[in-house]
Formats: C-alpha cells, sequence, structure tokens
C-alpha cells in the first residue's frame, strides 16, 4: 500500500500491526483533535477500520501524514494508493505509523472478550447471541458487555463451532469441548488468524476447558474465573468484574 506521503510503506497496514515494535522517526506531526478521535476509533477495530462516521476530510489529511490508508487485508485493495477518491469508497485504516501514533495518544491493543457457550440453548436455529439461555451464560454475556464499554469485541467460543460472531445464525447442538467431534485448537487458531486478532487483549470468561482451548491461541489470555470451586463461586467473581469495570468507566468519565 502507497499513499502520497513518502514515508509510507507497501506493509504499512497489517491485522497483527498494532504490536508490531517500530523505531520512531525524528519528526512526530502535530494532529488535531479529530484526527486524535479518528486514530483511537481506528484502534478500537481488530484491523485498525475507521468507522464511518470519520469524514473524508479528515481521512484523507491522516492518508497525507501516513497514519491512514486502505484496508490491506481485503485483496481488492492490496497495494492500491489512498486516493481521496479510494478513501470516499473504501473507507481507510490505521497504517502501521497510524497504529503507533494511537498508541502514543493513549490507545491500547485492542480487546477481546471470549464468553463460553452453554448446554441450555433454544430448540431452533437463531443467532449465536441468543442461543444460550443459561444464567451462568447470561452472566458471563454481561460482564462482557461491562468490560467492553470502552471498546472491544464479544466472542462466543463454541464447541460445535469455534469463534462465534453474536450476529453468526445457527442450530442447536449438544456437544462441549473435549466431546468427539468438537472443534480443536487448529481449528480456532484459524479462526483467529481469519480475523486478524492475534495480539488482541483477550479475557476469557468460561470454564476451565474452554480457557484450555482458548488459551493457544492467545498464551497471554486473562481467565479471571480459573481456580473457582464452582459455578456460584464463578457467579460471585462475575458479579465483582461487573461492579468494578462499571466504576472505573465511571470514574474515566
Amino acid at each position: 500500500m502507497t499513499t502520497d506521503h513518502p514515508g509510507n510503506s507497501a506493509t504499512a497496514t497489517s491485522p497483527g500491526a498494532p504490536d508490531r515494535p517500530r523505531t520512531a522517526g525524528a519528526f512526530t506531526p502535530r494532529i488535531t483533535p479529530a484526527q486524535r478521535r479518528a486514530l483511537l476509533a481506528g484502534a478500537r477495530d481488530p484491523i485498525g477500520l475507521l468507522p464511518k462516521a470519520v469524514n473524508l476530510r479528515t481521512l484523507a489529511s491522516l492518508a497525507d501524514i501516513g497514519y491512514v490508508g486502505l484496508d490491506q487485508s481485503r485483496d481488492v485493495l492490496r497495494g492500491q494508493e489512498a486516493t481521496r477518491d479510494a478513501l470516499d469508497v473504501w473507507g481507510g485504516a490505521l497504517t502501521e505509523d497510524g497504529w503507533q501514533r494511537a498508541r502514543a495518544e493513549g490507545a491500547g491493543r485492542f480487546r477481546i472478550v471470549v464468553v463460553g457457550c452453554g448446554k441450555a440453548k433454544q430448540d431452533r436455529r437463531v443467532t449465536a447471541g441468543a442461543m444460550y439461555v443459561g444464567t451462568f451464560h447470561g452472566s458471563c454475556r454481561e460482564t462482557a458487555k461491562a468490560l467492553l464499554q470502552d471498546g472491544g469485541r464479544q466472542y462466543i467460543l463454541s464447541a460445535a463451532h469455534g469463534l462465534l460472531d453474536l450476529s453468526a445464525e445457527i442450530d442447536p447442538y449438544d456437544i462441549t469441548v473435549g466431546d468427539p467431534g468438537s472443534v480443536s485448537a487448529d481449528f480456532v487458531q484459524a479462526q483467529v488468524r481469519e480475523r486478524g486478532i492475534e495480539s488482541a487483549e483477550v479475557t476469557v470468561l468460561a470454564g476451565s476447558k474452554y480457557v484450555a482451548l482458548a488459551r493457544q491461541s492467545w498464551p497471554d489470555l486473562k481467565a479471571p474465573l480459573a481456580g473457582a470451586g464452582g459455578i456460584g463461586e464463578m457467579k460471585q467473581r462475575l458479579s465483582q468484574i461487573r461492579l468494578a469495570a462499571r466504576a472505573e468507566a465511571g470514574q474515566d468519565r
């Protein structure tokens, strides 16, 4: 990918870019509050896509200083120049320099909370977000929502399907992790690579088998329910996590 900015390279944007160490250049451009907001918004997406709400003028100005280019995860855009017209059609994504600047401006790693699937399910085809009806799963989902108040993404880790977006439609099933026919670590790792979320900051809210499965993809994941004596203690921990997350979000506002 190239732009009019001479410091931008063809490999500037990639799914893992936010965590690649990079030597800072001698010149750091001054940015406006609108540009800063756009960079931070892009950093909340796993591959750095800027929201559609960011106006074209801001996109083009960030491209001029090398912080925004075209989405290099899409074959049709790979290597194309981030012109104003192209940005108008396709939108923008953070370049590696853009990720670095977003981090310098306070952006953290992209956050993900993975919730384990549950045994209690609907009896018909519905979205993954509506499939699991157990109280423990519901408590995990509410906790994930609290942890992601400042941005990030929630997935369900299904024994039958691996990582699921909440909007994915699935049929009911009756297996758990470790059963014959359940997903393998390799299968989940392939899903993680496909989504470009290998370098995310990951929290898993689930039992030990699901944590172990997810850890094959994210070795440094957080597992706040690990070591709990049972569902009752897990629910207590989840309640404490929600309260702490909401209190912290309130202090930050």
